[in-house]
């Protein structure tokens, strides 16, 4: 019983830090890809990224970052 509690209180651990993993790679990729893009981004814009943490959404802010023409464009989405 302790060992199955030990087991199910590590596998929760290992999902949170694959949730944050996952969460820093995607704002990471979507601020690559605006500084790739617009070469410079307003500190309110990388602060706003930055303040995601929802992996499945930042999934969808970087195809909004590519299809963005600008960065205005972008900031509407956020």
């Amino acid at each position: 019983m302790i060992k199955s509690f030990i087991d199910e209180i590590e596998a929760i651990g290992e999902a949170r830090g694959e949730a944050k993993w996952k969460a820093e790679a995607g704002r990471n990729m979507v601020l690559k890809a605006l500084r790739r893009k617009f070469k410079q981004v307003p500190t309110e814009i990388e602060e706003a990224v930055l303040a995601r943490t929802d992996s499945i959404a930042l999934e969808s802010l970087l195809e909004h970052a590519i299809d963005s023409d600008t960065l205005d464009e972008f900031a509407e989405g956020l």
